[in-house]
């Protein structure tokens, strides 16, 4: 490598590690996502391999500090050890596209990048704690091309940003020559086209009755919130959760007379002690029955072997019980978890499911609810300001995943609810805002997806993709070493 391909070569890392502040964490700019890979790959394409590697990652490494800081609950050495784990793996799929770049040719070697990165985050979203968190899916904000998620699942859209950066570093390889790269335009163009030809489709004709329920979301005013923050002893904690509780009960009657048919409010809005829990519910029991209408509560109930339950209590019409369900992630802190299986209950209104806050970052638990027809999901959560409205736009993956119509009732944050592609019909922001009662008018009838049929098969077919072309690769090197002996 020559002096100019070496200053050209540091030039990419540049521009690559100055889009990456923006391709993802707190400043997100959509078109940056696949503008820093393609700069990122461009540098290790002239690098040598282990040089230019150990350079990614320490651009990688920074600029995760800078993006992720506040977003992620950690601090001190543990969060930048996790900055480091995270640019380590994604290095290593830049690695690896390399190396395979050598000897694989052809429009099919731009797909060898994509399926490595789709591989990375499904294996990241199965095992890590933060979930799809973080992922490239979650960077995007056109509707149209996020449709596709209702087919593939998250794995798409990611196979498609990494993919749109590998097609053109294979253009870049082959100097721009029509007469090389006019069979890959057409593959490319023609993908392009179709998925936006289908989220276009989806998103103005593909639809259902447009009857719609109202449902109501409540959420702690900034001045009760600013309260419960400061107490320091447990009686007054205990009477300023009183109070709170008595206000949820006041806000579902109030609901109820602005035409509310189901009412729930914000992770752990009710904080109670446990042996005071019953009574509680049974005040909600009456309301519900007096008003005909379903209370979701959000509870933490303390102390329970020294540990919390975030759980959600469903009533009905009828003053009974129906459904609880126990947070299955939690972010931080020591709470009871449940079984981890999702419950659901049938209404006038549509089939209603519900999951807590943290939960909606995790496809698999998510995907329990597959082929069960869920219309609508109602979240409640408890973001912070760094997080937020990025952690609500999560949530609102899994309703274009699975084809439900969400609402997402948030603490410290963006509430919202969006129709099953993905619209959103209605939100309230906490820091900007007075309010703490959110109406939606929302769909009752969900819509049946491939994804929600199929679940990860997308992701296995990169999986088996890179398997098939991995022995392309070393068939490939063999041949040329026996020649090379020879």
């Amino acid at each position: 490598m020559n002096n100019k391909n070496r200053i050209i070569s540091y030039a990419y890392l540049i521009i690559g590690f100055i889009f990456l502040i923006f391709a993802n964490g707190r400043w997100i700019l959509p078109i940056a996502t696949f503008i820093a890979p393609t700069f990122l790959i461009r540098f290790l394409r002239i690098q040598k391999p282990l040089k230019g590697t150990l350079y990614l990652l320490l651009v990688l490494w920074i600029s995760n500090i800078i993006i992720w800081k506040g977003m992620m609950p950690m601090s001190g050495p543990f969060y930048y050890i996790v900055c480091f784990m995270m640019s380590l793996f994604t290095s290593l799929t830049y690695l690896l596209d390399r190396i395979f770049s050598t000897k694989i040719k052809g429009i099919i070697s731009t797909f060898i990048f994509p399926s490595l990165v789709v591989i990375l985050e499904f294996i990241v979203t199965s095992t890590n704690p933060s979930g799809s968190f973080g992922s490239l899916a979650h960077t995007q904000s056109y509707l149209p091309i996020l449709q596709i998620i209702s087919v593939t699942g998250i794995w798409g859209i990611i196979f498609f940003i990494t993919w749109t950066a590998s097609f053109i570093n294979w253009l870049w390889d082959n100097k721009f020559e029509i007469m090389r790269i006019q069979k890959g335009i057409v593959v490319y163009g023609l993908t392009l086209f179709v998925l936006i030809l289908f989220g276009q489709i989806r998103m103005n004709f593909i639809s259902k009755t447009i009857d719609t329920v109202r449902i109501a979301s409540v959420t702690i005013n900034k001045k009760d919130a600013k309260e419960l923050l400061a107490v320091k002893d447990s009686v007054m904690f205990e009477r300023i959760s009183t109070k709170l509780g008595q206000r949820f009960l006041q806000s579902c009657e109030i609901a109820s007379q602005s035409g509310a048919k189901l009412v729930f409010g914000q992770e752990t809005l009710l904080n109670i002690k446990k042996s005071k829990e019953n009574s509680f519910i049974e005040k909600a029991m009456k309301i519900a029955l007096k008003d005909s209408i379903y209370i979701g509560l959000s509870l933490a109930t303390i102390p329970v072997k020294k540990r919390a339950e975030n759980k959600i209590v469903w009533i009905s019409p009828q003053g009974k019980i129906i459904s609880t369900y126990y947070k299955a992630k939690p972010m931080y802190g020591k709470r009871i978890h449940g079984d981890g299986k999702l419950k659901y209950f049938d209404t006038p209104y549509g089939r209603i499911c519900s999951a807590i806050c943290f939960d909606m970052d995790f496809p698999d638990i998510i995907n329990q609810i597959r082929n069960k027809n869920i219309d609508i999901m109602l979240v409640p959560a408890n973001d912070w300001y760094e997080i937020s409205p990025y952690h609500t736009y999560v949530a609102s993956a899994r309703a274009i995943e699975h084809g439900f119509n969400l609402v997402r009732s948030t603490g410290h944050g963006l509430s919202a609810s969006f129709n099953y592609k993905g619209e959103v019909i209605s939100k309230l922001d906490y820091f900007n805002t007075s309010e703490h009662m959110m109406l939606t008018d929302i769909p009752k009838n969900g819509l049946n997806t491939v994804y929600s049929i199929l679940g990860n098969y997308f992701a296995y077919l990169c999986i088996l993709f890179l398997i098939l072309i991995s022995i392309l690769y070393f068939r490939i090197f063999s041949s040329k070493e026996i020649k090379n002996n020879d």
